[in-house]
């Protein structure tokens, strides 16, 4: 795994443990009106308190920009990164809660948790967004091409990482809005456990216990937890006839565990495995539709992955995986109109990921990647494909007087398609006093997903793979921990895929273009720990004349996260801004208000063994959707308690 590789000199950074105390995410709710001025009142004495946040000088640790650990302020893409301590601060239950607060990042969602979803980066989602598990490729291979994150609770994460921008050369095919790096929780040197317990709103229920440690030479870890809700109704009935308007509940129970064994100082051999089984109800609408009918759907995600950590020299790290993932998805339909389709789509891959520390701050990386792609009806229609996707990669980053450069190259051989290259080149130069200038240049591309290809009757096996490059030049300023940075970017893409409806099958008919100016930070300051950004952008469609604003692409975004340690207690407030989007409404494009939500988060310990947390969840129950037609969270309150015993 990428968090094996730590390169000399950071190795202090990426081990120390440390509070951090900016990136409180959270969802979106309302609060009484004595609540909030209780609430108001804790966090404005803050101001005046005795603030006891710890030292925050070292900053985050980042693995993703090139596949090795260095410190964020070092990173040339730009990268976004949560850890484990921040989602238990959040008391955020699901992924996509986490993910809406970050710069550049736009989440839609057809109703409340377990829904279908999309995440967009800088304007771009679906398909042109990579995500990876563990290292895995996880983008279904059916005719969405999605990660389906509206599966993913937070219990089992340990860290995320988000790449925003065009990085195919470092990643391969998928990447050309950004990836996205989502890391299981693994096996700690020293025996720890946790059990806890969460309980809210709309009848949500939360346990979940972990245990981990060293027995000998052999790191073992396991995990369970159990999500339910009863939801709310997804669909608002009064825009969409025949609706059904009943409460929309999901459940979703995961697990994960690992054990990994020390041959011999720096070699280690391992296994790990992850499962995340979701069940919803959800709703429809129109001529079928009655506001009777009942609607079930599953989503499995399965990961199993051997994998050999080696330091074959004092300076070449290796990385060798072998693994499988898939992921299943079921639909059922009781009505006048039943019907019932259940897909698995599923991604073996052999992985080897090499490291090798140059000397005079220079470092190399290299491998291959083979995969083998497929999908299968397990009652539907569309019959079994597959195809084999072999990728080379090399890249090599250092710096010399003050200049900061950063290389990588990969082919990719994807059967049914001629060799795809794609190339990442940074440049950051130091100007002192703190300041870098950054600017990069990359090219990328998407090979179809199989069920774009070979779906029944909307299918189309001749579809050339989308293309893009992409552009970006900036300014930052990091010092004792704290990293802002303001970016413009450009991402053009061509040949991209479309359903035309002359010949009612997807045609490389589309293309798209996003360019906008991006401002992040993050860090502490006067005992305050921060993280906020704004992004501005223009997403267009360039295949059709006036360049009009992509669907459901807002062009402006705003978050701000502020966390401030009080005696005991750590308190925090996140606001979340989304600008004006359209979409399709029964009788042709609507529009989709602009909207801000406020979340409040507090969390400290009631002994050295338990601790207690609490999230208000859209604090002023603010009513808006980002699908038409489709209610998201109202205001929620949750409290939770985590026991962690003296091992």
């Amino acid at each position: 795994m990428f968090e094996q590789f730590v390169a000399p000199g950071v190795a202090a950074a990426a081990s120390c443990p440390r509070r951090t105390t900016s990136q409180t995410v959270a969802q979106t709710t309302a609060l009484p009106r004595n609540a909030l001025a209780i609430a108001l009142a804790l966090l404005a004495a803050g101001a005046h308190a005795q603030s006891t946040v710890p030292d925050t000088s070292l900053p985050p640790v980042v693995v993703s920009a090139t596949g090795y650990a260095q410190p964020l302020s070092q990173a040339l893409p730009s990268v976004s990164v949560i850890t484990r301590e921040q989602i238990e601060q959040s008391g955020a239950q699901n992924l996509t809660t986490l993910l809406q607060q970050v710069a550049g990042v736009q989440v839609t969602s057809n109703g409340g948790p377990g829904q279908s979803g999309n995440v967009y980066l800088r304007g771009f989602g679906g398909p042109d967004v990579l995500v990876l598990l563990d290292g895995v490729p996880i983008n279904a291979q059916d005719s969405t091409g999605v990660a389906y994150l509206n599966n993913f609770t937070t219990d089992q994460i340990e860290r995320v990482e988000i790449i925003r921008g065009n990085v195919s050369a470092i990643y391969g095919s998928g990447a050309i809005g950004g990836v996205v790096l989502i890391t299981t929780r693994g096996g700690s040197k020293t025996p720890q456990a946790s059990v806890g317990m969460t309980a809210g709103s709309r009848g949500t229920y939360t346990t979940s216990a972990n245990a981990s440690g060293v027995v000998g030479n052999t790191a073992l870890q396991a995990g369970i937890s159990r999500y339910t809700t009863q939801g709310f109704s997804a669909v608002n009935p009064a825009q969409w006839a025949n609706a059904n308007p009943n409460a929309n509940g999901y459940r979703n129970t995961t697990l994960n565990g690992s054990i990994a064994q020390t041959l011999a100082p720096g070699q280690t051999l391992g296994l790990r495995a992850f499962r995340s089984e979701g069940r919803a109800s959800y709703d429809s609408y129109g001529a079928y539709a009655s506001p009777t009918d009942t609607n079930l759907s599953s989503t499995t995600q399965e990961l199993v992955q051997l994998f050999s950590d080696n330091r074959l020299t004092a300076a070449w790290q290796s990385h060798l995986s072998v693994s499988q993932q898939s992921t299943t998805n079921t639909a059922e339909n009781f009505s006048a109109y039943p019907y019932s389709g259940s897909y698995r789509t599923r991604i073996q891959q052999l992985l080897w990921r090499n490291v090798v520390w140059l000397g005079a701050g220079w470092t190399a990386t290299g491998g291959v990647d083979w995969q083998q792609q497929s999908i299968s009806s397990i009652t539907g229609s569309i019959a079994s494909r597959q195809r084999n996707a072999r990728a080379v990669f090399a890249g090599v980053d250092g710096a010399f007087g003050g200049n900061d450069f950063q290389l990588n190259l990969r082919h990719d051989a994807i059967d049914g398609y001629s060799g795809q290259n794609s190339v990442y080149l940074g440049y950051g130069r130091e100007l002192g006093a703190g300041f870098k200038a950054i600017a990069s240049y990359s090219t990328a591309f998407n090979a179809a997903p199989l069920g774009y290809l070979y779906a029944p009757y909307y299918g189309n096996p001749d579809l050339r793979p989308e293309k893009a490059h992409s552009a970006e030049a900036g300014l930052q300023w990091s010092q004792s921990g704290n990293v802002l940075r303001a970016m413009l970017f450009q991402t053009k893409a061509t040949d991209q895929w479309q359903y035309d409806f002359t010949t009612s099958t997807f045609q490389n008919i589309a293309s798209s273009r996003t360019r906008g100016v991006e401002f992040s930070g993050r860090g502490a300051w006067n005992g305050w720990g921060y993280d906020a950004n704004l992004t501005l952008q223009q997403p267009v469609n360039t295949s059709l004349p006036g360049d009009p604003t992509l669907q459901r692409r807002a062009r402006s975004m705003a978050n701000v996260t502020l966390n401030r340690e009080i005696g005991a207690v750590l308190l925090g407030a996140a606001v979340h801004y989304s600008g004006a989007r359209w979409d399709n409404g029964p009788s042709g494009r609507v529009t989709l208000g602009g909207y801000t939500t406020v979340d409040l988060t507090a969390s400290g310990a009631i002994t050295p063994q338990w601790s207690w947390n609490a999230r208000l969840q859209n604090l002023f129950d603010k009513k808006y959707q980002t699908v038409y037609g489709y209610n998201r969270e109202p205001f929620g309150v949750f409290v939770g308690v985590t026991w962690r015993p003296a091992l």
